[in-house]
């Protein structure tokens, strides 16, 4: 395999691995952040958010995820569906570096199309346009917890999206690692 080979394909790999996270995430571990943690992949993409938004904001955001990314039911099975994990990127081992950079650019347009729908709430049919890049055609379970649960104080302060919010209200470091609850640690406790 050449140099040009090996880089395109562990990218490949790299934006396949990070839009699987992205689709496996299930219940309340899902959130508008993992979209943010998905296209800091592209190679313009912002910098990464270490910074809290206001309260009101990150309220408005979980709230029209809950609204726009919320099902009642998991998505069906495909007939299609590469069950074994191993087999996921089976596609890539006879392709050339011309057939490779094909699919990094497609992939990268995925991402980037899930990134850029404009001014209108991000939905669940532009979750599912993102996960049909993926050669395993596994469905998605989109079900949320109820609202009282992920908007409210129903399990508070063990879960919603307040409880989160404010996990980080007391950390020690600016830096916040929107990936997991706060508070944070200084680089020194990490």
């Amino acid at each position: 395999m050449t140099q040009a080979n090996f880089s395109a394909s562990d990218r490949i790999r790299e934006l396949r691995s990070a839009i699987r996270y992205h689709r496996d995430q299930v219940g309340d571990d899902r959130c508008w952040l993992d979209d943010e943690r998905l296209w800091a992949l592209l190679s313009d993409a912002p910098p990464k958010r270490t910074s809290l938004p206001l309260f009101e904001e990150m309220m408005e955001r979980c709230t029209a995820f809950h609204a726009f990314r919320n099902s009642s039911v998991p998505d069906a099975a495909s007939t299609a569906a590469i069950l074994d994990p191993k087999h996921w990127d089976d596609d890539l081992i006879p392709l050339n570096t011309t057939e490779l950079q094909h699919e990094l650019t497609q992939l990268q347009a995925a991402v980037r199309s899930h990134q850029n729908i404009g001014d209108r709430n991000r939905t669940l049919e532009d979750d599912r346009m993102l996960y049909s890049i993926l050669p395993e055609k596994l469905p998605a379970d989109f079900r949320l917890p109820p609202t009282e649960v992920f908007l409210g104080e129903a399990r508070a302060p063990y879960a919603g999206c307040p409880s989160f919010w404010r996990s980080h209200q007391n950390c020690e470091t600016k830096e916040h690692q929107l990936s997991r609850w706060g508070p944070c640690a200084t680089q020194n406790e990490t």
